[in-house]
C-alpha cells in the first residue's frame, strides 16, 4: 500500500532535541511542571514571538499543551459558551468543528474556492448574518488546502473581528514550511492593536517532526492564558515534562532548528512538485499548488462518474481496495469534491502511488 493518508513527517525528530529529551530523563527531570508549563520553555516560546513577529509578549502569554489540539480546545472552551457561533472557513482542519460543538457552540462554515486557491477573506465573512458570533477560526498554513492568508488579509479579517467584538483564533501549526518565497505572516504580528482577542496556537509537531512528543502552545491575554490553564488542570494538567524540555533545546538552539527545519522543507518541495506534476496529467482532476503545509487537495469530481462513485469517501474505499492507495475523503474536511494527499512520504512512494492512481483514474 501506499500512504498518502498520515498528516506526519516521515523525518526523525532531530538529534539535537531527541538528546535534550534523553538528557531530562537521565536528570531525572520527569515529574509535574507549572501547568502552564515549564517558565523557560513559556519564555523561549514568547521570544520567537518577540523575534518573528515583532509581539510585545512575555511567558505570561504562552499555554504550552499536549500538541496544538489542545491549545484550539482550551481556547474554545474557555471563549465559547452555549448558543455563540464561530465561524470556520472551509475546508477545515476535521477537528474544529467538533471542538466548537464540544464548547456547546455552534460552527458556522465560510466558504473558499478552489479557484481562488482555497484563500480565506474578509468579504466573505462579512456576507454572515449571526448575531450571536463570538469568534472565527482561521488555519494557516491550512490542513488540508495548503492554502496562505496573506498580511492585507488577514489584517482585515483581525479589523472584522473587532467590530464584532470577536475573537480570533489563529492556528499556525505549518508556519515554517511554505513553497516558492511564499511567506508566513501570524496573528501576532497585529498584537499591538489586536492582541487583547487573538489566540495564537502552534506546535512542535511538524516543525521538528515531533508528533509524538506532543508538545504545542497557545499565545493569549494574560487572563485568558490563566482561563485555559485553569481547565486544562482539571482535565490533563501540564504537557510531558521531557518534551518541554526537548522544546527548550528547539527553540534556543536556533541555528540547528534552522538547519534541520530547511533540510526538511527542500524535501518537501521537491515532494511536492512530484506529486503536482502527476496530477496535472491525470484527466478530471483539478488542484491548485499547495502554498504551504504539505498537502495536495485535489478536485475529483471529474473521475466520480467514469468509476461510478458517489463521492470522496466511496472514491478513498475504492482506491485504497482496488489501487492499493490510501488517501482522505475531502468529506471530512468539508468539500466532498475533494480528498487529501499528504506528501509526507518519500519521492519513491510519491512517485508510485501517482502510477497506481493514474491507472486506477483512467
Amino acid at each position: 500500500m501506499v500512504d498518502f493518508g498520515l498528516g506526519e513527517p516521515d523525518f526523525p525528530t532531530p538529534d539535537f532535541v531527541a538528546r535534550a529529551g534523553i538528557a531530562a530523563i537521565e536528570k531525572g527531570l520527569t515529574k509535574y511542571t507549572d501547568t502552564a508549563g515549564a517558565p523557560r520553555l513559556r519564555e523561549a516560546i514568547a521570544a520567537k514571538y518577540r523575534r518573528e513577529q515583532g509581539a510585545a509578549c512575555t511567558g505570561e502569554n504562552v499555554l504550552v499543551t499536549a500538541g496544538a489540539k489542545q491549545a484550539v480546545f482550551n481556547a474554545c472552551q474557555a471563549l465559547f459558551d452555549p448558543g455563540d457561533a464561530v465561524a470556520l472557513f472551509s475546508p477545515y482542519w476535521v477537528s474544529f468543528p467538533e471542538m466548537v460543538r464540544l464548547a456547546g457552540a455552534r460552527p458556522v462554515f465560510v466558504e473558499t474556492r478552489l479557484e481562488e486557491r482555497w484563500r480565506p477573506a474578509a468579504e466573505q465573512l462579512e456576507r454572515l448574518e449571526e448575531p450571536r458570533l463570538r469568534g472565527v477560526i482561521v488555519n494557516s498554513p491550512n490542513n488540508p488546502t495548503g492554502a496562505v492568508l496573506g498580511r492585507r488579509e488577514l489584517e482585515r479579517i483581525l479589523d472584522w473581528c473587532a467590530a464584532r467584538d470577536a475573537a480570533l483564533i489563529f492556528d499556525e501549526t505549518y508556519d515554517r514550511f511554505l513553497y516558492e518565497g511564499g511567506e508566513h505572516v501570524s496573528a501576532a504580528a497585529f498584537w499591538e492593536k489586536h492582541g487583547a482577542r487573538v489566540v495564537v496556537t502552534g506546535a512542535a509537531s511538524k516543525t521538528y517532526a515531533m508528533t509524538g512528543w506532543r508538545l504545542g502552545w497557545a499565545l493569549a491575554p494574560k487572563e485568558l492564558v490563566l482561563a485555559m490553564s485553569s481547565y486544562q488542570s482539571h482535565s490533563t494538567s501540564n504537557a510531558s515534562s521531557i518534551s518541554q524540555e526537548a522544546g527548550v533545546r528547539a527553540f534556543s538552539d536556533l541555528e540547528r532548528s534552522d538547519a534541520s527545519v530547511a533540510a526538511m522543507l527542500a524535501e518537501y518541495s521537491l515532494r511536492r512538485q512530484a506529486m503536482l506534476s502527476a496530477l496535472s496529467k491525470i484527466d478530471g482532476v483539478e488542484v491548485s499548488p499547495p502554498e504551504g503545509a504539505f498537502y495536495a487537495f485535489p478536485r475529483m469530481s471529474g473521475i466520480f462518474q467514469r468509476k461510478g462513485v458517489a463521492g470522496s469517501e466511496e472514491l478513498c474505499r475504492r482506491l485504497l481496495a482496488e489501487a492499493h492507495v490510501a488517501a482522505v475523503p475531502g468529506q471530512a474536511f468539508g468539500e466532498d469534491s475533494c480528498v487529501r494527499l499528504s506528501f509526507a512520504t518519500s519521492l519513491d512512494r510519491i512517485r508510485e502511488g501517482m502510477k497506481r492512481l493514474a491507472a486506477w483514474a483512467s
